[in-house]
């Protein structure tokens, strides 16, 4: 185990606040590895804002990307607090800011927190699968079969919010699946990307 706070791929920031995640998917690269590209991602103890700060600055001269990639080894949203306070940060850096989650975040959190996320600039939701028994067969949550619907109303509050927000689906799944979930994300006009999978996406 490590304190990578913040590693540094392709030139762009990513921050690792937690690895505490809801979901077990059956495609996480956490399954197999313990980091991304030689980063050993699992953490002894979470940061606060200052030590991601810190984290960052030693870091610095690799970054080449004017943007920060809230995406550790764990959902970013379990520790709500610590990723506005580091967003607002990044953002009075002129820096831009994106979170990468798994769109529970206002399950977990008792409320919703859609409208926390102003320092946020992209929200990039893994919407996983087509519908909920599905969704569940591939993330096996802790919140069971009504994950599915948390992930649909809180990417809808982003969007009835103004705000940037994507789905995402990887190509591991069934491709009538991935056309069902493209047909679901038209009548929620939210964009959605398809990710090609690799075990590791920066160690091929």
């Amino acid at each position: 185990m490590a304190d990578n706070f913040v590693y540094v791929l392709n030139g762009t920031a990513y921050v690792n606040l937690t690895n505490k995640c809801h979901n077990a998917c059956a495609f996480c690269i956490r399954t197999g590895g313990d980091g991304v590209a030689g980063v050993p991602l699992w953490l002894d103890r979470e940061p606060e804002c200052d030590e991601v700060m810190a984290a960052f600055d030693k870091l610095a001269e690799k970054v080449k990307n004017n943007e920060v990639v809230f995406c550790g080894y764990g959902e970013p949203t379990e520790r709500l607090e610590q990723l506005k306070s580091c967003a607002k940060e990044f953002k009075a850096r002129g820096l831009n800011t994106r979170l990468n989650t798994n769109g529970l975040g206002s399950a977990v959190n008792g409320r919703d927190i859609s409208g926390d996320l102003d320092d946020i600039d992209i929200v990039s939701v893994s919407l996983n699968q087509c519908d909920a028994q599905k969704y569940y067969e591939i993330t096996r949550s802790q919140l069971g079969l009504s994950a599915f619907d948390e992930v649909l109303a809180f990417a809808c509050a982003l969007r009835d919010r103004g705000r940037r927000v994507v789905f995402t689906v990887v190509d591991t799944i069934d491709k009538t699946d991935i056309a069902a979930c493209k047909r679901l994300c038209l009548e929620l006009k939210i964009p959605l990307r398809v990710r090609k999978y690799v075990a590791d996406n920066y160690n091929n």
